[in-house]
């Protein structure tokens, strides 16, 4: 058994800066008697793992954060000012500590345990991770503390086999009284909700929280003119969101909270009325809390939510090319030939004809897919590739993509982004290969999701390309993962944070993460263990067979 090492994993695993996408579309939330209760919670940790800024002793503060957790009762509580480093990983830390049926995440835009990260900790039984990034483009770098972007986590709530999709949101916005850090703190508010009011979030079940280092009425800022909120705009938009802890009063400082929870307006008939609180009382057992463990009391709320059964069905989708083109519509940008279909040899193109290589531009467009309620999606196809020689001319020439807007119409029109064909033909025969299994990123599994392939010649080089068994599958999401998943020749599975591979052959290893970032991969390997420390959907690929699992 291949046992990889340690660095090499932190490394493989690491968090890079991610641009979010929209998830799944959510529908509102309706209550009702047979409603569930959820409690969820912001907390803003000081330094936490970080003796030299916040609490001294740090074995003693994360030992007061676990008792604090544990008192609260929460089903998920939002963490900020956690540092994480390869040698002390502090989510992780609490995890253990809470015990096995707590499970966390935290995206780091530092790795430091010095650092001001946010993370997150949840019941598994009542929360599954879908997947989680830094918001980079909802406000600059700057506004956000220079760097200290908000953090995404897409979540289902958990009620047996049912589930419900939210948003949460964690901010910890720039500090401080100035009227500069004031104006930061307004144009971060700015940028986000122009984020929050667009269409990758306007019909979602978002919840905001964190550390808002500000008022949600009036500013700390004493010489502001006027005397407003930098989230007045949330504040003002009563269509659109509710703060739940506007009124909410900080005695120890005698002015109101900074630490808020706003939520937009599919989850404000879920809302129970005045649970909004300051969770002083968790605090309550623990010797100098304020020395000790962090200067900022928890802030909770309450929701009664009403699971929803999922409807979602698996696509199994598979087109031959045996008798026709069949859903797949072809069109020509540029040049007379055309796709078209051929007996035995499936959807074929050409731009050699009479004799003469032909400049041509011509696309062969899948029928449009719905993939808003999917976890993962895969495709392959096998193709063949003659008189391509030159492997520029071949890569170029020869490509596929993937559009979220196209309407049947000119393919320029659309926004394309290029798909990566892991195999290729070698350019100078009639053998079919078989593509390999292409991941989606998760950020396209949305509506309205089309491929094309994409055949490009010139005056001087005119190929010709044959594809035939193209096949589409994807996964719904659910919380009723497999443990094993098993192929012809391999078997795949998750045990104590580590995913197993098995092989009957030596085959190449590769690794994503659930948006189809390349994470890790080796050649020639029989059977690996890979520690993974991040919770989460991953995508095995072994050889040409792809496994999705979940660590948890």
């Amino acid at each position: 058994m291949n046992k990889l090492k340690l660095a090499l994993i932190v490394l493989l695993f690491s968090v890079g800066l991610v641009k979010t996408q929209p998830a799944a579309a959510q529908t509102p939330i309706s209550a009702a008697k047979e409603s569930v209760e959820f409690k969820f919670t912001t907390w803003n940790t000081e330094w936490l793992s970080c003796s030299l800024n916040g609490p001294t002793n740090d074995e003693l503060q994360i030992n007061n954060i676990v008792a604090v957790i544990k008192t609260m009762n929460s089903d998920l509580v939002a963490l900020q000012e956690v540092g994480t480093s390869n040698i002390y990983t502090t989510v992780d830390t609490i995890v253990r500590r809470l015990g096995s049926e707590w499970a966390g995440s935290i995206i780091a835009s530092t790795i430091d345990n010095c650092a001001q990260n946010q993370g997150i900790v949840y019941k598994k039984s009542r929360v599954q991770l879908i997947n989680a990034s830094l918001i980079v483009d909802g406000g600059s770098s700057y506004v956000w503390s220079s760097g200290r972007f908000p953090v995404l986590y897409n979540v289902n709530l958990l009620d047996g086999s049912n589930v419900i999709p939210v948003s949460f949101i964690s901010i910890h916005a720039k500090a401080m009284g100035d009227e500069t850090s004031y104006l930061r703190r307004k144009n971060a508010s700015i940028g986000l909700k122009a984020l929050l009011d667009g269409t990758q979030y306007n019909t979602k079940n978002v919840v905001l929280l964190g550390d808002f280092n500000d008022y949600l009425s009036g500013t700390q800022c004493a010489t502001c003119l006027p005397l407003e909120s930098p989230y007045k705009n949330f504040a003002d938009d009563i269509i659109n969101y509710q703060c739940l802890t506007t009124a909410l009063y900080d005695p120890k400082y005698a002015i109101p909270v900074i630490d808020n929870i706003i939520i937009s307006k599919e989850l404000f008939d879920n809302y129970i009325q005045n649970s909004a609180k300051r969770d002083e009382t968790s605090t309550l057992g623990i010797p100098n809390y304020s020395y000790t463990t962090s200067d900022h009391v928890p802030v909770s709320a309450n929701f009664n939510i009403v699971p929803v059964q999922s409807t979602c069905k698996n696509i199994s989708y598979s087109e031959t090319f045996a008798l026709s083109l069949g859903e797949f519509a072809q069109y020509s940008v540029e040049g007379t030939q055309t796709w078209a279909w051929r007996q035995i040899y499936g959807a074929t193109v050409s731009g050699y004809a009479t004799a003469v290589n032909n400049p041509n531009e011509d696309w062969l467009i899948s029928p449009a897919f719905d993939l808003s309620d999917k976890s993962s999606a895969t495709l392959s196809f096998n193709h063949a590739i003659n008189f391509s020689l030159i492997e520029r001319d071949k890569l170029s020439n020869h490509t596929l993509w993937v559009s979220t807007d196209y309407t049947v119409a000119t393919p320029e029109n659309a926004t394309w982004t290029q798909l990566t064909i892991p195999s290729m033909p070698p350019g100078n025969n009639w053998v079919f290969v078989n593509s390999g299994n292409i991941v989606l990123p998760i950020q396209y599994l949305k509506k309205n999701v089309r491929f094309g392939f994409k055949y490009l010649s010139t005056s001087t080089s005119a190929s010709t390309w044959e594809i035939k068994d193209f096949t589409f599958n994807t996964n719904c999401i659910t919380t009723n993962e497999p443990i094993v998943t098993k192929g012809p020749e391999c078997k795949v599975y998750v045990l104590n944070k580590q995913i197993k591979i098995e092989n009957k052959q030596l085959k190449p290893v590769s690794v994503y993460d659930i948006t189809g970032r390349s994470l890790f991969s080796i050649s020639n390997e029989r059977n690996t263990e890979i520690p993974v420390y991040q919770q989460g959907v991953y995508i095995v690929r072994v050889g040409n067979e792809v496994y999705k699992v979940i660590v948890k």
